[in-house]
């Protein structure tokens, strides 16, 4: 599979880190996109009003592509307005017809074309995350199939404890993200709002307005007060963030799986690529250690956006600095760190053999609940009688430091072959036997337990 990201090429300062700025996403960020939205919504505003038969004049088609926008401009009168929106009306307003210059932002408070505006962008950042979750789904769809019947150690606490597929491991993880796919596009839904209430929510324009210029813009109309209620804007982080706590544990289980002692895979490393500027041998895990890092961000913007949801009566301003970074960083974070983490995984090197090695490291400790089973099904004695059986057998093994192989202990331990035999101890220690639910895991994960390929 091929995945194109390309960075942004706009000037750093208009957004956070180029670093992790896709085109896309940094497009619907830029001051260009801000002002252009509240254009669309100004623009709404006096054809909704039109159609209400409330003014006359006349909207020429395509008005918002003759508009002229500066942000430059705009920054330089907000320098001696020390107003953003007063100086975007003072930007744009000349460059109206004359029949339109007297309605434009009338009866209007800046956060009516400011609130509305911003819904849209988050609506369209959404669509594009929801874009990106479908890429990397198609990518662990591919790659669990690929690995499905590979074994592999499943670890609990990072010790070692019964075996898995690697294969079984991403289907999960496609599982997981698909419940995701879904919060983004509830939260889609639920986020496309817009408001035309006027200073504190009382209506300086007919609510018919509003609701109409919602209509035209795909949003609608939801009862604010001078803003939107943040808790619209706290779900929409929450989701992003939990997004990234999962694309965290993904990554930091892959981390794991890269250490030299374990070596079950590696991030792909070009030959370029270089891994410290000290040790020529190094191929470190940094493209998954800088998903987890852009991950504990996501969680801290959806900290501050839940502190936005307290505030003063109708409004204050305590939101709105802030709201300035986490909104457009959050959507742009996710998104990279969304495609970064595809990128790993597509190309990621998988060693089926040492995770092999690593299943026999424990010369077939990792079957003792199935010895314990048999054992107390045999012996007729209470569970924890049989399991405190089998635990010494178990101990003088880990005592060993794994020289000792299990099975070879417990043929020899006779407390234990007084209930049970060679042949019957030889049947617990069968990895096949381990992954016989293997199709039914993908059944529930796809509905298929073979890749459809077109």
């Amino acid at each position: 599979m091929v995945l194109n990201y390309k960075r942004a090429e706009m000037p750093e300062e208009e957004i956070m880190l180029k670093r992790y700025t896709g085109n896309a996403m940094g497009d619907l960020w830029i001051a260009l996109a801000k002002f252009t939205g509240w254009t669309k919504v100004e623009i709404a505003s006096i054809e909704a009003r039109i159609e209400q038969g409330e003014i006359q004049a006349v909207v020429p088609e395509g008005i918002i592509k003759t508009i002229k926008i500066d942000p430059d401009e705009i920054d330089s009168i907000e320098g001696k307005t020390k107003h953003d929106v007063i100086s975007y009306l003072m930007h744009v307003s000349p460059q109206l017809p004359t029949d339109l210059r007297p309605w434009f932002h009338h009866r209007m408070t800046s956060m009516d074309p400011q609130e509305t505006a911003l819904f849209m962008a988050l609506v369209a950042s959404l669509e594009l995350l929801i874009a990106d979750v479908d890429k990397l789904l198609a990518v662990i769809k591919q790659r669990s199939f690929e690995f499905k019947d590979t074994p592999m150690i499943g670890r609990t606490h990072g010790i070692h404890a019964e075996p898995i597929t690697f294969g079984v491991k991403l289907a999960k993880w496609h599982d997981e993200l698909q419940r995701h796919r879904s919060r983004l596009i509830e939260v889609r839904h639920c986020i496309a709002v817009g408001k035309l209430s006027g200073a504190v929510g009382m209506y300086t324009l007919d609510p018919k307005v509003e609701a109409r210029v919602c209509e035209k813009l795909g949003l609608r109309p939801v009862l604010s007060t001078q803003i939107v209620p943040r808790d619209f804007i706290t779900e929409y982080l929450g989701v992003l963030a939990n997004i990234g706590g999962s694309l965290g544990c993904f990554a930091t289980t892959l981390r794991g799986l890269t250490r030299t002692e374990i070596r079950e895979v590696m991030e792909f490393f070009d030959f370029e690529q270089r891994g410290s500027s000290a040790m020529p041998h190094k191929k470190n895990p940094i493209g998954l250690e800088n998903v987890v890092s852009l991950s504990r961000l996501l969680g801290g913007y959806w900290t501050v956006a839940f502190q936005n949801q307290i505030t003063w009566d109708e409004r204050d301003l305590t939101n709105s600095a802030n709201e300035r970074v986490i909104l457009p960083d959050a959507s742009i974070v996710l998104d990279y760190a969304l495609n970064r983490f595809t990128g790993i995984l597509d190309k990621l090197i998988v060693f089926p053999e040492q995770m092999m090695h690593n299943i026999n490291m424990m010369k077939g400790l990792i079957y003792s609940q199935d010895v314990q089973a048999l054992v107390a099904e045999k012996s007729g004695l209470p569970r924890e009688e049989a399991y405190g059986l089998v635990r010494e057998v178990v101990m003088r093994c880990w005592k060993s430091n794994f020289e000792l192989d299990f099975f070879i202990a417990l043929a020899a331990d006779d407390q234990i072959v007084q209930y049970v035999n060679r042949d019957e101890l030889a049947q617990c220690f069968n990895l096949a036997e381990k992954l016989k639910f293997v199709d039914f895991i993908f059944e529930r994960a796809y509905g298929q337990v073979t890749e459809n390929k077109l």
